[in-house]
């Protein structure tokens, strides 16, 4: 908008430039110092909107190529001051310009606001009708001054005065009742009054000299300040238009403020909803995952532990999954889940415990029993070597008494097997080869069986059965596993901080893999036997 008054103004300018020198053409040397003044109005006009046009404000492109037709003004009016240009040269020359920057209707094709748009289409209507009746007054100050017509002048005249009136009422049809009353104030003024009275003279004098001579200052005055009325007229359009369109700013401004309060409220909503929703679900569910958790490390295997432990105790149920509070029904869905599948293993664990202890306790009562009979069928067995006499049957119940011993050892693992303690007990540290040659007994083809280098210690009374049966078990591998024809060999020897005891055969050995695989669990179970009776002596 200021960039179409700043046009509107330069326009009014020039305006005043064309009637003034198309005056001083005419031959009325008294304007010559008023057109001096006026050219100084003209070229700041012209210097305000090139400023306007600076920045690079919308339309300022069509701005800069209608100042294009007025690039001229220089040379223009030095050939008005040297009278080398007729009237209707320079008339034409200022016209040019003016059309130029008439017909920029600046804003318009932006204006989607009716009462904008009316207000623009009033505005360049009346610059129209100011631009003719300049035209007029320009044109009719260069007849008064001459005093008559010159050829084709008076056509031009009515055409002038014509275009005038077509503005006229392009004006009232956009034009608001208030703004229409503005104008017909300034047409029915004393001046423009007597102006048209000027008119119609010049309009009766269709040939030849006027029927009335009038006077071009006083035509010049009286067409001025009617058309310094319809700048004020359309400053005054110009103003509502402002107005309109600064409302129409702050209320889109408004508007937009409104948009951004809404597009903050919705994210605030939604920073709400996440944190709503860290509360409702991720904050249950990762106290539902620290649940789950205890009830698969802690819960469970300390249920399990306690039927290991308990002899004939039936331990209490895990505490169950509990609801975390403020958890949605999903989640306490899944916990009431978890808690169901808490309870089944709790269950089953318990179904299993007690079926294991249940079948430890008959297999341990089973050994005993094979056990209590084996002693003694080798009690009866011993009686009958001390009555025999024959040898062969004496050998016979030797074989006997061999196979009772091993019958024994089988008992006694099953007890090992099921955690019951060997119920054969020793006070009293007894000799290493004693307890080898138990071992031996207690294995078949013990012939094969050499002792080699055995250096003598006493191992504790309390781990005797068990050293024996392993010893059993290894000398039994050994024989089973090596040709008839060779022996197995014992060895045993002192070493820093124990004693080894090796069982060597030379039968076909064991794969790499599942060597390695078998010396960590041989080795962990000699140094619990270890810990478990310190060799003595």
């Amino acid at each position: 908008m200021t960039v179409a008054l700043a046009a509107q103004d330069l326009v009014q300018q020039v305006q005043r430039e064309r009637g003034l020198s198309n005056g001083l053409l005419g031959g009325d040397q008294r304007l010559r110092q008023p057109v001096t003044d006026q050219r100084t109005g003209t070229d700041a006009a012209l210097r305000t909107l090139v400023h306007a046009v600076a920045g690079g404000p919308p339309g300022a492109e069509e701005v800069r190529s209608a100042l294009g037709h007025l690039a001229g003004m220089p040379a223009i009016r030095s050939q008005i001051d040297n009278r080398n240009v007729t009237r209707q040269a320079a008339f034409q020359f200022y016209t040019d310009g003016i059309d130029a920057l008439n017909r920029l209707s600046l804003g318009l094709d932006q204006a989607r606001d009716p009462a904008v748009r009316h207000g623009l289409q009033a505005l360049y209507a009346l610059g129209d009708a100011k631009e003719f009746a300049a035209r007029e007054r320009g044109f009719l100050n260069g007849v008064f001054a001459a005093g008559e017509f010159a050829p084709g002048e008076y056509v031009q005249f009515l055409d002038i005065r014509a275009a005038r009136n077509a503005a006229l009422t392009a004006f009232g049809h956009d034009a608001t009742p208030a703004q229409q009353a503005r104008l017909d104030a300034v047409l029915a003024s004393e001046n423009a009054t007597r102006a048209t009275e000027s008119e119609n003279i010049a309009i009766a004098s269709t040939l030849g000299p006027l029927v009335t001579p009038v006077d071009p200052a006083v035509w010049w005055a009286q067409m001025t300040a009617v058309i310094d009325e319809q700048r004020v007229v359309q400053q005054v359009i110009g103003d509502d238009v402002g107005a309109r369109a600064e409302k129409l700013r702050r209320d889109a401004a408004l508007i937009l403020a409104g948009f951004a309060l809404a597009a903050l409220l919705a994210i605030a909503a939604e920073f709400a909803l996440v944190f709503a929703s860290i509360r409702a679900i991720v904050r249950p569910l990762a106290r539902l995952a620290t649940e789950a958790d205890d009830v698969a490390s802690t819960r469970l295997p300390e249920v399990i532990a306690a039927w290991h432990s308990a002899a004939d105790a039936h331990p209490d149920p895990p505490a169950p999954v509990r609801t975390p509070p403020g958890a949605s029904i999903e989640i306490a869905a899944v916990a009431g889940a978890l808690d169901r599948v808490q309870t089944t293993a709790f269950d089953l664990a318990s179904e299993q415990a007690l079926v294991r202890r249940n079948t430890t306790e008959s297999m341990a009562n089973l050994a005993r029993r094979n056990q209590n009979l084996v002693r003694r069928q080798l009690g009866l067995i011993s009686e009958f070597e001390r009555e025999e006499l024959d040898p062969k049957a004496l050998s016979n119940l030797f074989e006997l008494d061999h196979l009772a011993t091993r019958m024994r050892r089988n008992a006694e693992s099953l007890l090992v097997l099921v955690g019951e303690a060997s119920p054969r007990r020793w006070a009293e540290p007894i000799a290493l080869t004693d307890v080898i040659r138990a071992g031996l007994s207690e294995v078949d083809d013990y012939r094969r069986v050499v002792l080699r280098r055995v250096d003598d210690i006493a191992v504790t009374g309390a781990v005797v059965s068990e050293l024996a049966h392993i010893l059993a078990e290894l000398i039994e591998n050994g024989l089973a596993f090596s040709p008839p024809d060779l022996e197995v060999e014992v060895y045993g020897r002192k070493v820093a901080g124990g004693y080894l005891l090796a069982v060597v055969d030379h039968g076909v050995g064991m794969p790499a893999e599942q060597l390695a695989e078998s010396r960590p669990r041989l080795r962990s179970k000699r140094s619990g036997r270890a810990g478990q009776g310190q060799p003595e002596g």
